[in-house]
């Protein structure tokens, strides 16, 4: 049974005049007559009684009729979502987005990407830089918010933000008023920073930018995200590294001051597998360019 079989069924049914039926349906009137006994043949039921001057549907005529109608338009609609998934319209990508990049910038993605693909939903996954390497090679995720480079070569990634870190420190600090700080300010300072397992080039780019200012990192407390940095400046522990203006909360007893000279970046991408980039993920990495564009 096929559509264009149905679709004779309901023209002949509306019409009740096989050379009309056959006009609408842009075949001939002996073409319209073999594809509607071939319907009843597979049916195995008379759909229409004939005569030389009328068509009348039987009483399972009548029955079928409103099944083919909604066979017909279900039909319609599965080869429409097929196409409207094919071309990337509908469906659901799978993204992994690290602990900073969630809160730093995936809202705007997220908003950017809905205005390209309203049909499309995503599916978030909260994971390490490295974790997202191997979801992405095994298929877990389709598309990531990272911190490049890769370790792994085999993944395509593009950086489309580098939002420059700023010190949170305690607001009686003596570093809390006066010029730009720079990275030697820090030398005698605790540091509190998020674990290295979160993003370790970043966190060892850190430790070489302050060695390059003469000193080697003390480390206060290790923390994550970027809200509990904050609480443990507010405490005393120590002064942290905060990046972009999404993650300088307002907080009571904290402020935020500016670095100069080298200073450490957060680094921020989108990973893919490079061989051929669904509609989906072309239309996430066109939303993640515009976001980045906004990060400060």
């Amino acid at each position: 049974m096929d559509r264009f079989g149905l679709q004779c069924f309901v023209a002949l049914a509306e019409e009740l005049h096989f050379h009309r039926a056959a006009e609408r349906c842009h075949i001939s009137q002996p073409a319209m007559s073999q594809q509607i006994a071939r319907l009843e043949r597979e049916l195995d039921v008379r759909l229409a009684h004939r005569s030389k001057r009328s068509v009348a549907l039987t009483t399972a005529g009548e029955v079928f009729l409103e099944q083919a109608r909604r066979t017909i338009r279900q039909m319609d609609l599965s080869v429409s979502l097929a196409r409207r998934t094919d071309r990337g319209e509908i469906g659901q990508l799978t993204v992994g987005v690290t602990s900073p990049a969630l809160y730093v910038m995936y809202p705007e993605v997220a908003v950017a990407f809905r205005r390209r693909l309203p049909g499309v939903g995503l599916v978030v996954r909260e994971l390490t830089t490295a974790e997202q390497e191997r979801a992405l090679r095994i298929g877990d995720i389709e598309v990531g918010l990272v911190h490049p480079p890769l370790d792994d070569p085999a993944f395509a990634t593009e950086v489309v933000a580098r939002p420059p870190f700023h010190m949170a420190l305690p607001a009686g600090h003596r570093l809390a008023e006066g010029a730009d700080l720079e990275l030697a300010d820090l030398a005698r300072e605790g540091l509190v920073l998020f674990p290295r397992q979160i993003a370790p080039q970043l966190y060892d780019t850190i430790v070489r930018l302050c060695q390059d200012a003469g000193f080697s990192p003390t480390i206060a407390m290790e923390a994550h995200p970027a809200q509990s940095i904050i609480a443990l400046v507010s405490a005393g522990v120590g002064i942290g590294f905060i990046a972009s203006a999404a993650q300088r909360l307002p907080r009571d007893g904290v402020v935020y001051r500016p670095l100069r000279g080298p200073r450490p970046q957060l680094s921020l991408g989108v990973a893919y597998h490079p061989d051929g980039r669904p509609p989906a993920v072309e239309a996430f990495l066109d939303a993640a360019r515009a976001a980045g564009r906004e990060v400060r």
